[in-house]
């Protein structure tokens, strides 16, 4: 459990300052780390449509990558989802709006105190709210800033136009009187400099990122969760759209963060071709109504299903997985003969040219009574990726493809996003 990662995902590049302050805290933890640049900014979307990319975001961490620990690097995805996948999933997830408002609770001493973040946050009156749960008497004022998510999106941090539309908006709570400025949105810390320049040294300005950090690694700790490996941890970045990502902030954004740029890879969650399985039922088996419960189970799970049937052989199979450029081929057998069947099965599919795709086979494989460890073996030999007993629940392969592929199109890529920081 503890070498598990810790995921962490924004609406595109701004959680990775959040992710910065983590890594450096706590550099043997492996780390995965998600950019929605598909649907960036979530500021101006509707909350119930934001909420719905922080549940497909922490599904895909948390039952996909197994992930110990999520942070949801964005305050307006905090303010949209946070209570709904805390109640759906059982590991730790933290919020962008709670770490900053502890912070602020702690650090102000008028007690007013300024809020400056995208218009979704500022809508929701998260910040408002958290900070007077913590203390009633607080006075909290917020202007949203949305232009400021797209300029740092596209890597523009301290130009004298990023400087006048920081200024436009910082007017309003200068005026206010506040002595403490939480960045309500994990973009702008890349805006720090500019925006302490603007507001002068008396107004204190609060990001979560290492506050939370800190958190992490203290609740990870508590329960016996840190990673022990002596080797610094692995770090994965992926996006749902990598071509949006600018490529000014690709050159900028190390400057600010001290890295060399992580290579993002491309996400297929949100949107993209579906992985294809071809399903059936190999040799002389006619159990045709398995197949079919597979062949739902799939589909539901959201993979493109080509279902060949019953009494299928390998030829059958391999053809299906050459016209349907097939990412797995599933053969199920319960007859008692798959040991036959299956024979020379992945040499064929070497021969066809389609060597590296994933061989699944499941059911009653050999006649006769076999230690099940033997008979895995034995498949495992004959080039089957995983090899599965009677009565093992669908939902186990599914988990199994989903890993499987993931790691499949990470070794495809260019290896750059295990970087070490």
């Amino acid at each position: 459990m503890s070498e598990r990662s810790i995921g962490i995902f924004d609406s595109g590049v701004g959680g990775l300052t959040i992710a910065k302050e983590i890594i450096k805290l706590l550099p043997q933890e492996n780390i995965i780390y998600f950019a929605d640049n598909l649907h960036n900014p979530y500021g101006p979307a509707p909350l119930d449509e934001i909420k719905s990319y922080v549940d497909a975001i922490t599904g895909y961490l948390v039952e996909e990558r197994q992930c110990k620990a999520v942070v949801i690097a964005c305050n307006t995805a905090t303010a949209a989802g946070l209570d709904t996948v805390r109640g759906k999933y059982e590991v730790p997830i933290w919020g962008a709006v709670e770490a900053a408002a502890r912070e602020a609770n702690q650090r102000t001493k008028t007690g007013r105190l300024g809020v400056l973040a995208t218009e979704g946050t500022v809508n929701s009156g998260i910040y408002s709210d958290s900070l007077k749960r913590l203390n009633a008497a607080h006075q909290v004022f917020s202007v949203a800033a949305p232009d400021l998510v797209t300029l740092v999106e596209a890597g523009d941090f301290n130009s004298p136009r990023m400087e006048e539309a920081a200024k436009g908006y910082l007017v309003e709570l200068m005026a206010s009187n506040i002595d403490t400025l939480i960045l309500g949105c994990t973009h702008f810390a890349y805006l720090t400099d500019v925006i302490q320049k603007i507001v002068g040294p008396r107004i204190d300005i609060v990001y979560p990122g290492e506050r939370i950090a800190l958190e992490i690694k203290e609740f990870l700790a508590e329960k016996r969760l840190l990673n022990q490996q002596p080797e610094v941890g692995v770090k994965e970045f992926w996006s749902s759209d990598k071509k949006a990502m600018s490529p000014l902030f690709l050159e900028q954004g190390p400057l600010f963060l001290g890295w060399e740029m992580p290579d993002f890879l491309q996400s297929d969650l949100f949107g993209k071709e579906k992985k294809t399985i071809v399903l059936g039922v190999i040799g002389s088996d006619v159990h045709a109504v398995g197949n079919k419960i597979l062949h739902y189970a799939l589909e539901e799970a959201g993979f493109k299903v080509i279902n060949i049937g019953v009494m299928a052989s390998q030829r059958e199979f391999i053809e299906a997985a050459i016209e349907t450029n097939a990412d797995v081929i599933l053969v199920s057998s319960l007859y008692g003969h798959g040991e036959m069947d299956c024979q020379g099965f992945r040499d064929r599919c070497i021969e066809a040219g389609i060597g590296d795709i994933l061989l699944y086979v499941g059911g009653n494989l050999v006649v006769g009574k076999q230690d099940w460890s033997e008979v895995r073996e034995k498949f495992k030999a004959m080039g089957f990726d995983r090899v599965y007993p009677p009565g093992t629940l669908v939902e186990d392969a599914i988990k199994h493809l989903n890993s499987d592929l993931n790691l499949k199109s990470r070794s495809k890529a260019d290896n750059g996003n295990s970087n070490s920081f």
